[in-house]
């Protein structure tokens, strides 16, 4: 069986902003029909009206023949209010909100520090408006290994907070080991889906180091052993 995608989706995609925004705007656009706009900003877009506004500028800067659709994320902060998803809700053009653990990665200094203690009350919201969280899922704990930030991640935060909101619809973004593919299997209730990423597909972390240190194959979340590879592959 051959399945052809003629216009796909792309489900996180970063559009940046300013002069930017629109030199990758033409050529990160041309093949979709939609995408998920990641937030992480300088400053984040934590508000529905940057959300809206953000979309404006990534309208304009579209070529005259495109009819691309930008679906628009909020980032997720330690001060994000429950009347904040109700707004973002209503506007029909913010789709998702996106969890970045404070400092896991680009533009995360002004992510969650406390899931639990500070964003409980917004995720129940999110629940009500069937709003899903899109998930940066790595602890930043530093004497956690590298290589195991996405599995602590799961263990500790994500794992308690399905069982905690069980209807709250979970995104993990850019999954890299089996641990998140088994752990995405043994969520049926169908509120938990994963996305995965070329590099992570092709590459195990030896394209880190061979012949030299290769900065170009690093990125965040890290690439892991073969073994986490090829679990992408497997039945």
């Amino acid at each position: 069986m051959e399945l052809t995608l003629t216009q796909p989706d792309d489900w996180h995609l970063h559009l940046r902003d300013g002069d930017l925004l629109k030199a990758v705007v033409p050529h990160s656009v041309s093949h979709y029909g939609r995408a998920i706009v990641m937030p992480n900003l300088k400053p984040p877009i934590t508000t529905t009206a940057a959300a809206v506004a953000y979309r404006e500028s990534i309208l304009k800067a579209l070529p005259a023949s495109s009819n691309f659709t930008p679906l628009m994320t909020l980032y997720l902060t330690d001060t994000t209010s429950p009347d904040e998803i109700k707004l973002a809700r209503k506007t029909g053009v913010v789709f998702a909100v996106k969890l970045y653990p404070a400092g896991a990665t680009t533009n995360s200094q002004d992510g969650v520090t406390d899931l639990f203690g500070k964003c409980l009350h917004v995720l129940e919201e999110m629940v009500e408006q069937n709003m899903p969280l899109l998930v940066h899922g790595e602890v930043t704990d530093p004497i956690v290994d590298i290589f195991d930030r996405e599995k602590v991640f799961i263990d500790t935060i994500l794992q308690p907070l399905i069982q905690r909101l069980p209807q709250l619809k979970v995104v993990m973004e850019h999954i890299t080991t089996m641990d998140a593919v088994k752990f995405v299997e043994s969520c049926k209730e169908g509120f938990v889906a994963a996305t995965v990423t070329p590099q992570h597909l092709v590459l195990n972390r030896n394209a880190l180091f061979q012949g030299g240190l290769r900065p170009h194959n690093y990125c965040l979340p890290v690439l892991k052993r073969e073994i986490h590879s090829c679990c992408f592959s497997c039945d």
